[in-house]
């Protein structure tokens, strides 16, 4: 998983013995795309793109089918602009040109806008009388009324650049690799977004033309101005959520040859799951899982539990995780003939997998008259059995129950002869 940028949710957080002030990168943002195969948005929005000719390209990690390359001729990236017309605004990308632009001319690489108006940025040589070079934003004010800033030169292509276009209460100030390059003042003038249809373009001006020849990257949109520690963190962008968690066990006493229910409790909002016995890979593939302990023989054994937790791709970076636990697995005797204990596993997976399908209760024979209900967390009585023939399935209603902890009790001559919770996992 590529490395989008520096995440820090606190007023001041330590990272790698450094102290940053002032910074969260997640207040705000209102468009992220880090193309990680695709151009999906992974801000709140969910404003994904529609790619038109770009293709998947590596990004300035190497990491292959991590950034979308723009042929400067009609490909372009679109994007909703119904949430990205603001009077306040920052706007960051990775650019790596690969063409310089001809004398004169503009290569549009983000634009939001229409006919007559649009804010953008661009990269440029001499570009509409001579007020555009290099790396550069003409935002409008009006109709023919434009500010620019840019550049003293064309920068070298073949190479990443950081860009940032601020616009603030009072300027817009543009950044190229962290250091800002120019600023100028709006003089309070709301963002003007042309006189016809908005358009947000990614690789192209919004009329679709003025096309750039560059590999793009790591856009994030945001709703307000950044602050300058901010800016930073995005330039430096290499950092990772730490990733913490616990594994589970919600037996106290474990039984060999019985199943046994783990828990991969942590920060990670979602991922996969890979699961290990004794090192040897198991089948289970979500947070929570049966594990199976093998039969004892004779003596009592410690068993390693093990899950490795892969982030699925996000607006902020996240290490992998790893949770071990290891538990002593016991020798629990069997109910001997005439004996009236019951034995109520703690959980079963109705999976339909040929293994622990139903919720199999040892010793029920010997009570008189007996009943057992299970309730769901409102009180409702999703199962009732006398004499429990059949052995519960997992089925209310015709349809498996959720995933999930269940309460119930036995009852035997109508009094009460055991009560518990039964985990329904899958």
């Amino acid at each position: 998983m590529k490395h989008c940028f520096t995440l820090i949710l606190l007023c001041v957080f330590f990272v790698s013995a450094k102290v940053y002030a002032q910074v969260n990168l997640a207040n705000g943002l209102v468009g992220c795309y880090p193309f990680s195969g695709d151009a999906n948005d992974f801000s709140v929005l969910g404003n994904h793109g529609e790619v038109h000719g770009a293709r998947l390209a590596p990004d300035r990690f190497g990491n292959a089918n991590s950034a979308y390359d723009f042929d400067g001729l009609d490909d372009n990236i679109e994007i909703s602009p119904a949430d990205l017309q603001m009077n306040a605004f920052t706007y960051s990308m990775w650019v790596k040109p690969e063409s310089t632009p001809f004398y004169n001319q503009g290569l549009f690489l983000f634009s939001i806008g229409s006919d007559y108006g649009d804010q953008h940025i661009l990269f440029g040589d001499h570009y509409s009388l001579d007020r555009h070079t290099g790396f550069s934003h003409g935002c409008y004010l009006g109709v023919a009324n434009n500010i620019a800033c840019s550049q003293p030169t064309v920068p070298p292509i073949d190479k990443w650049y950081h860009l940032v276009l601020v616009r603030n209460a009072t300027d817009y100030v543009l950044y190229v690799d962290n250091v800002m390059v120019c600023s100028d003042s709006h003089g309070g003038q709301n963002a003007f977004y042309g006189t016809s249809t908005v358009r947000a373009m990614i690789g192209a001006r919004n009329n679709y033309g003025q096309a750039a020849n560059a590999t793009i990257d790591d856009i994030h949109l945001y709703n307000r101005p950044l602050n300058r520690e901010e800016i930073t963190a995005l330039f430096n962008g290499t950092e990772e959520i730490t990733s913490t968690g616990e594994l589970i066990s919600s037996k106290l006493a474990i039984c060999a040859g019985n199943p046994t229910p783990f828990l991969a409790d942590s920060n990670i909002p979602q991922g996969t799951f890979k699961w290990y016995v004794d090192n040897v890979v198991q089948t289970g593939s979500t947070s929570k899982e049966l594990m199976y302990t093998t039969p004892a023989r004779g003596e009592s054994y410690r068993m390693k539990v093990k899950v490795e937790i892969t982030p699925e791709v996000s607006c902020f970076s996240q290490k992998p995780l790893t949770l071990e636990k290891e538990v002593e697995v016991k020798v629990c005797s069997s109910p001997e003939a005439g004996d009236a204990k019951l034995f109520v596993p703690s959980a079963f997976t109705p999976n339909q997998d040929g293994m622990n399908d139903t919720w199999n209760i040892v010793n029920m024979e010997q009570f008189e008259r007996l009943e057992l209900l299970v309730y769901n967390r409102w009180g409702e009585v999703i199962f009732y059995s006398e004499n429990y023939q059949i052995p519960w399935n997992g089925i209310y209603k015709g349809s498996l129950v959720s995933s999930g902890i269940y309460s119930y009790k036995i009852l035997s001559e109508k009094k009460l002869v055991k009560s518990g919770s039964i985990t329904v996992l899958y």
